[in-house]
């Protein structure tokens, strides 16, 4: 079936919202082995628009590589990432491919993409597994905390993953203007049937060693939430969390004079909401439990 005649199908009582084709995107490390790993998935909709999600990198490749064979690795990821952009996907090198085309048919683009992702892309399953082990000797950061969570919430939950969880910045238009921007919120909840009520959040690790980086995060999940919050109380009511993780005690490498200048750093980012009755924050010591939390919030 073309993907022009998709369109037909899409309008008939009942159809999905977006349909489709999709491709795997696969590379070969080793053209001697010529083994091909799926490293993402592309898709194009009917209506022509494209999107495309990938390995954020190769490191699962390391093992049998080195540190410098996944620099490479990560280079030929780039590649992908610049070809499914651009949808040139029939002019990629020797060691890429995109497979055939299939049909692919759902709620939306992002729907199909995680599906996809979580089905053919294994070597993700691996990034989300390994996460967890750093936090106990090298804290555990933001992107890795965030891996964590949503890959709970997406394995066991998917419905709930689909309408409330983004991996991905969201975007907003400010009614004003109608200028749209781009929010790195984990959590966005459009209102459900008989609630008005949009539900944002973020997710933050405070879980960090370095002074500078677990600043910088803090700062920039607050002024996201600030930001977020004056754009989407002109369009009706909202309601924001900050979801903070700090370091257990006890944490190796992490004594009470780190610990302090952490609760200090956390207490400077939520000063802002404090007053706020429309805002609350929550800092945890367990992934766990703040995973549970998160999913309270946005069901």
């Amino acid at each position: 079936m073309m993907l022009d005649s998709l369109i037909t199908h899409a309008d008939t009582a009942g159809a999905p919202n977006v349909v489709g084709r999709y491709r795997l995107l696969r590379v070969c490390p080793d053209p001697v082995a010529d083994e091909w790993f799926n490293v993402g998935i592309y898709f194009e909709a009917a209506d022509g628009s494209r999107d495309y999600r990938l390995l954020e990198n190769m490191e699962a490749f390391k093992c049998l590589y080195g540190a410098h064979g996944v620099g490479n690795l990560n280079n030929l990821l780039s590649v992908v990432a610049d070809a499914a952009k651009a949808g040139r996907l029939n002019e990629l090198g020797p060691h890429i491919r995109a497979g055939q085309e299939h049909y692919a048919a759902g709620e939306s683009t992002d729907e199909i993409l995680s599906q996809m992702f979580d089905t053919f892309v294994t070597l993700s399953r691996r990034q989300v597994e390994e996460a967890e082990p750093k936090e106990r000797t090298e804290g555990l950061n933001t992107v890795d905390l965030r891996k964590i969570v949503l890959g709970e919430v997406k394995s066991k939950y998917r419905g709930l993953y689909n309408r409330s969880f983004h991996d991905k910045p969201i975007s907003l238009a400010d009614p004003v203007n109608d200028e749209k921007r781009e929010y790195d919120l984990p959590i966005f909840r459009q209102p459900k049937l008989g609630n008005d009520t949009t539900r944002f959040a973020s997710i933050i690790s405070a879980f960090v060693k370095t002074d500078i980086n677990r600043a910088y995060h803090l700062d920039r999940g607050a002024l996201t939430l600030l930001n977020a919050r004056d754009v989407l109380k002109q369009k009706g009511r909202s309601e924001g969390a900050f979801f903070i993780l700090r370091p257990h005690e006890g944490a190796p490498g992490f004594d009470e004079q780190v610990m302090r200048k952490i609760d200090d750093d956390i207490d400077t980012a939520i000063f802002h909401f404090r007053h706020d009755k429309h805002f609350h924050f929550e800092v945890f010591d367990d992934p766990r439990i703040l995973t549970e939390y998160a999913i309270d919030y946005a069901s």
